[in-house]
């Protein structure tokens, strides 16, 4: 073929720092992008500082909140690959899922998700399923979450949780807990995004976690509110 016939796809990789989603970009009308969503680790935050962190849970009076520019316009079916290196039955990972998608579902009358099984794909590559899964990943990041969209709407999302890190189930000191951290994932499928001032430390969405966390297990006023805007009540 000649050169004048050949196509050449180019795909343009932008990486900003952790904390900001790494686009990947096609052209045309009905492009689909790639933002992954780091989910960071900061031993120690808010309990080595004082700055303006409150002191004591707020969460129930904070309203704030900040939105993606997509979400999901339908419900979002997902599938849970409950394989292991910690000795978690399947039963308990499925549970454990489970309730933090069902955190979500419970302030708002919406459907926003809607489990489907378990099943042995992993995280991270567009297949057509919604895959929680664990895999390996860098140092420093807890969690992963991809999301495919086009426009203002989701197309497919995913979320790896980082092999990296210990894991538990009960909220033991020096292992990240499932429930908090998915919570925290499942967020960012309902439109959500991040949160890093100091004083939304108590919120789901603030952006940074640390070992034996358990305090996004349950939605605070301002994720209640981004939810909301998003679903309605």
């Amino acid at each position: 073929m000649a050169p004048s016939k050949r196509l050449f796809l180019l795909v343009v990789l932008t990486l900003f720092i952790t904390t900001t989603p790494l686009l990947a970009q096609a052209s045309g009308p009905d492009e689909v992008r790639l933002t992954v969503i780091e989910h960071v680790f900061k031993e120690g935050k808010g309990h080595t500082q004082v700055n303006t962190i409150p002191p004591v849970d707020d969460s129930a009076t904070n309203p704030d909140y900040k939105l993606l520019s997509y979400h999901w316009y339908i419900t979002a079916k997902y599938w849970v690959n409950p394989s292991n290196k910690y000795g978690f039955s399947n039963s308990d990972v499925v549970t454990a899922i489970k309730a933090s998608a069902n955190a979500w579902d419970a302030e708002t009358g919406a459907t926003v998700f809607s489990w489907q099984g378990t099943i042995s794909k992993n995280a991270g590559k567009r297949d057509g399923y919604n895959v929680v899964a664990w895999g390996h990943y860098r140092a420093g990041v807890i969690a992963v979450t991809y999301i495919w969209y086009s426009g203002s709407q989701i197309l497919e999302t995913d979320i790896l949780l980082n092999t990296f890190y210990k894991w538990s189930l009960s909220g033991e000191s020096g292992k990240m807990d499932i429930k908090n951290i998915m919570t925290h994932e499942f967020g960012h499928w309902a439109g959500l995004a991040d949160l890093y001032n100091d004083k939304d430390y108590w919120l789901t969405m603030y952006g940074y976690s640390d070992y034996g966390e358990t305090y996004k297990r349950t939605l605070g006023l301002g994720d209640t509110n981004g939810l909301e805007y998003r679903y309605g009540p």
